[in-house]
């Protein structure tokens, strides 16, 4: 539950638009392309939850958990408050941000396609 809790606050810091005298976050193309999937995932955990969709709600949980675990060992020390208001607010009125979202979920589905298959290999019968 307290989980949800912590979602729901980056959710609605997603869609809080920075202060304007914010300084701006330096960041790397790698490292601002999971910030705005964060920001992304985030952001479907609280549409799904107002939606009372929980399979989509859990689904994009997982996404934001991915994204903060690729964060805090790609960008350590990131302000990630200030990272996700700077990149929310470069969202609005931007046109790609479907096509940032594709590529979020694509990642994101292609790695849980690699853990599937992980847990297909343990199945197996170890090689002796």
């Amino acid at each position: 539950m307290r989980f949800l809790v912590v979602l729901a606050a980056f959710a609605t810091v997603a869609a809080a638009p920075a202060p304007r005298s914010a300084p701006r976050v330096s960041l790397s193309p790698s490292v601002q392309k999971d910030v705005q999937c964060f920001v992304l995932f985030a952001a479907a955990v609280d549409s799904a939850g107002k939606a009372h969709d929980d399979a989509a709600r859990a689904a994009s949980g997982l996404g934001v958990m991915y994204y903060l675990g690729k964060l805090q060992v790609g960008a350590p020390g990131l302000n990630l408050v200030a990272a996700v208001r700077q990149e929310a607010d470069a969202f609005v009125d931007n046109p790609r941000v479907k096509d940032i979202g594709a590529t979020c979920d694509a990642e994101f589905q292609k790695r849980g396609q690699e853990l599937v298959d992980f847990g297909n290999q343990l199945q197996e019968p170890a090689a002796k």
